[in-house]
């Protein structure tokens, strides 16, 4: 989940079975950029697609998951969808000021994760996943 897109990738036993990029990003929700057709049109590809490959986890990479997975005191653990939608309940009921504020969070990313946690939420909702791991490797 990037600034300006959202890039899912489906592997099994080793192998990538599909791989797409939505224009759906943090930046872009922000500013209104995603209509509400594309965004009908992410969550059907994503049901229709991941339905034959249940049942799934999902992996998340990028700075807001990670920040996520720290909020949510889930080191090295996956954090459920159900935790997911309790941050992120946390994160819509508080002003970017009180992000920066209680929660720490940095200000070039306390607007952005609250889009960034909603994408990551549509994509566990619509492909029926229960959990994601965040591994702590790559850029971070």
């Amino acid at each position: 989940v990037g600034g300006g897109s959202t890039e899912l990738t489906l592997f099994k036993e080793g192998k990538t079975i599909f791989s797409r990029s939505f224009n759906i990003g943090t930046i872009r929700m922000l500013n209104n950029q995603v209509e509400k057709s594309y965004w009908s049109e992410f969550k059907n590809w994503i049901a229709t697609n991941t339905a034959p490959h249940q049942p799934m986890i999902a992996i998340g990479s990028g700075g807001n998951i990670n920040k996520i997975q720290r909020l949510a005191k889930r080191a090295y653990k996956p954090i459920t969808y159900t935790k997911l939608q309790e941050i992120y309940d946390e994160i819509m009921s508080m002003s970017v000021k009180d992000r920066i504020e209680i929660m720490g969070l940095k200000p070039d990313r306390a607007d952005v994760i609250a889009p960034a946690a909603k994408i990551f939420l549509t994509v566990m909702k619509q492909s029926s996943i229960n959990y994601i791991v965040v591994p702590e490797i790559g850029l971070s």
